[in-house]
């Protein structure tokens, strides 16, 4: 019985010794992390692949519509853990220890690819990865560099505004001329430069012609660079018309100043045909330009030419805006130039003039030429005869 006990017992331990195994439990561990883009979006409907470098066995996931993944039921050990799209490898982290936390929390692999891009993930990607991580890191630094300047410019607009309510015209320009110089580019700063010297102008028109004339020009050449600049977008959106349109019509404005009615007037019909929903005021300011123009000039039939040129465009801006008062008055007075005497030395007004007044005192019969316009009428003889359609005061 001993004999046989001790045979059966050295026959196990035998079989144990040469290949028996007793199975070991293993380790579990559990994994989270979220996933976002390089625009800090989350990454939806991506694949997480984790691969245990030492194994190769494979576990896939999948992120929800928060860029998020969780798993549980893991084998601890190392892992390449990649974030896929479209079949594609954004990236992965490589030799990714999982292990099982004192605590159970999960091991945490978060995917940041605006971070990683930028900060030596490079081993980590593909050649093109890393080109178009690249061009992003590229992008990412123009564009702050992009905001940071907007900001120094957006502070040199505000401080020019100021100088320009203060009446500070020399101050103004300085700071505009250093923004214009800082970025070239920007049509809105030459803009902005164009009307500082037209400030400018007109502040120094009653102490110094001379000064008064440089500003105008200066002014003029700013405008210009501000169209330039503008009307070299081929597709311009509906907005940049109008601020086309406006910087037409402040150019307009310079070159009258300059003593250049010609150029004026084709800036403001561009403006006018720009912006049809505002060109009653620009030619209205084509009008005025005109009529100031007549006045200057020592030859009676240029003047004759300019002041029915005038009146063409007053009309036009009629036409635009019936209710447009003050284009009927103006239109009243350059028809008063047009007067003449009969033999007796009674002022015999031209076709038109008195019939204008009264549509100036229908549309606006408070306005702040009725009671010249109500005297005007009662001088040549004639009534105040408001029959016309009534519009909207202007």
């Amino acid at each position: 019985m001993k004999m046989n006990f001790r045979i059966a017992l050295v026959t196990l331990l035998w079989v144990l010794l040469a290949g028996g195994t007793i199975a070991r439990a293993q380790v579990l561990a559990s994994i989270q992390g979220k996933c976002k883009d390089q625009q800090g979006q989350p990454i939806a409907g991506a694949t997480i692949e984790m691969q245990n470098m030492d194994t190769g066995q494979k576990h896939t996931l999948k992120t929800d519509r928060n860029g998020s993944y969780f798993s549980v039921g893991i084998e601890t050990g190392s892992y390449k853990v990649s974030l896929i799209q479209d079949g594609k490898v954004l990236f992965f982290f490589n030799k990714v220890p999982l292990h099982l936390n004192p605590d159970n929390s999960p091991t945490v692999v978060d995917f940041d690819l605006a971070k990683e891009y930028a900060g030596g993930g490079a081993s980590h990607m593909t050649a093109e990865q890393q080109k178009q991580a690249g061009e992003a890191q590229k992008q990412n630094v123009e564009a702050a560099k992009e905001k940071a300047q907007i900001g120094a410019l957006n502070k040199m607009l505000v401080d020019a505004g100021a100088a320009e309510q203060g009446g500070n015209w020399d101050q103004a320009i300085t700071i505009l001329t250093q923004a214009a110089q800082t970025a070239p580019n920007r049509d809105l700063l030459w803009a902005r430069l164009g009307g500082a010297e037209l400030g400018a102008g007109d502040a120094t028109k009653t102490s110094s012609k001379e000064q008064s004339d440089q500003h105008y020009q200066k002014s003029a050449t700013d405008y210009q660079k501000a169209v330039q600049l503008l009307s070299a977008n081929p597709n311009p959106t509906p907005d940049q018309k109008k601020q086309l349109a406006g910087y037409h019509n402040n150019l307009g404005q310079a070159y009258a100043k300059t003593g250049k009615p010609q150029e004026a007037m084709t800036e403001y019909n561009s403006a006018a045909q720009m912006d049809p929903p505002n060109a009653a005021m620009y030619y209205f300011n084509l009008g005025a330009t005109l009529t100031n123009s007549a006045t200057r000039e020592q030859n009676q039939q240029i003047k004759t030419k300019d002041i029915e040129e005038a009146n063409a465009a007053f009309d036009k801006a009629i036409a635009a805006k019936p209710d447009y008062s003050e284009a009927y008055y103006q239109k009243a007075i350059n028809l008063l130039s047009k007067a003449t005497f009969d033999k007796t030395g009674k002022m015999v007004p031209a076709e038109g003039t008195v019939d204008a007044f009264n549509k100036y005192l229908e549309v606006d019969p408070q306005g702040k030429h009725a009671e010249e316009a109500k005297s005007i009428i009662a001088s040549l003889g004639e009534k105040v005869q408001t029959t016309y359609k009534k519009g909207k005061s202007k």
